[in-house]
């Protein structure tokens, strides 16, 4: 048997392997790393630098987080967060250069808190930089030590960098960016609903930080929450007829952390909000394991207090689904989720915690 290929091949080579690095990377498949180059992927972006507040926050070291969204595109983000170091690296380069630009370069990979983040949303030391990459102008300032760095970056690549005495009290750091048109070919503006309702979203798991959003010509809102995902239970069952008070619990073990809100309503439906260190999941293990913990734990109480004979079958999963709304917020260091968008919780820790 032969077989015969027919059509012009190219010739095939040592020169036609190319290896991508950091920014270019990103730049040529941003798809890989955000997502989506729609709408979402401009949010995306937008939520990478906020979630950098939410983290320092999550470690102790935030209350405030401004977000302020011009009509000319400019998307202003700052905190008071600890800034972002600065000063020479080992190999001479700059390090607030190398936090923006240099992929899996971060403070968040110590897994023993050393750096103060025990738990965050980044792991991977990818998310601020696709946020440079795919910006037409990124510029950073972070405030520390008694002094002030400034980066100023173009479609990713370095433009300028300079210290700074700085006499003023405080620490923080400030980003503005504006979302690269010609990878964002859909538009670069920002929905402000969907973004807005994130931003609540982060306040809620944030209890006590206060976010100031801004969104083009409109007054600025002070978005907060005092009771974190209780008030999360009220937000979603609020025009619902309630079947039951709210149940609450948190437990933290070994840096491993639950937080737990549930009510019942009269739907035949149930709504469920997971995020693992701050970070909206659609689904994983920490839902797979509330699940079985919460079949178990029911049917053990049934048979405990007689409300099931021996003769009565175990309520399933799906029964105790009907109505349930349910906040689930877990923290731990390290998580590993399906993908750079960290859509879905593969932990195994989190199904047992």
């Amino acid at each position: 048997m032969s077989i015969k290929i027919t059509g012009v091949v190219g010739n095939y080579g040592v020169d036609d392997i190319k290896t991508l690095e950091g920014i270019e990377a990103i730049r040529l498949r941003p798809g890989m790393y955000i997502g989506s180059i729609g709408p979402e992927g401009v949010r995306h972006i937008t939520l990478e630098i906020i979630s950098n507040a939410v983290d320092e926050y999550l470690n102790g070291h935030c209350t405030y987080c401004s977000i302020e969204v011009g009509a000319d595109g400019y998307i202003s983000i700052q905190d008071n967060g600890r800034g972002v170091p600065f000063g020479k690296a080992e190999d001479g380069s700059e390090v607030l250069v190398n936090v923006y630009t240099k992929l899996h370069t971060g403070a968040k990979f110590d897994s023993e808190g050393k750096t103060g983040y025990n738990t965050s949303g980044g792991m991977n030391g990818v998310g601020a930089k696709a946020t440079n990459a795919l910006s037409e102008v990124f510029k950073v300032r972070s405030v520390r030590d008694g002094k002030m760095a400034v980066a100023e970056f173009q479609k990713g690549q370095l433009i300028s960098y300079n210290e700074t005495p700085h006499k003023a009290d405080g620490t923080g750091t400030t980003i503005i960016f504006k979302p690269d048109a010609t990878i964002f070919k859909e538009g670069i503006t920002l929905d402000s609903a969907p973004l807005r309702k994130q931003i609540q979203e982060l306040a809620y798991l944030s209890p006590g930080m206060v976010f100031h959003y801004k969104y083009e010509n409109n007054e600025e809102e002070v978005i907060t929450s005092k009771n974190g995902i209780r008030d999360y239970i009220d937000d979603l069952n609020a025009e619902k007829n309630k079947m039951t008070s709210v149940f609450y619990t948190e437990s933290m073990e070994d840096r491993i952390g639950v937080k737990l809100a549930m009510q019942y309503n009269d739907t035949y439906t149930d709504t469920y909000k997971l995020y693992t260190n701050s970070i909206p999941n659609s689904g994983g293990t920490h839902l797979t394991g509330f699940r079985t913990a919460l079949t178990t734990t029911m049917n053990e109480y049934a048979r405990d207090k007689k409300l099931l004979k021996e003769k009565d079958a175990n309520l399933t999963g799906e029964e105790l689904k009907e109505g349930l709304t349910l906040v689930l917020s877990f923290i731990m260091p390290d998580p590993v989720f399906s993908g750079q968008t960290k859509d879905v919780l593969s932990s195994s820790e989190a199904r047992t915690a």
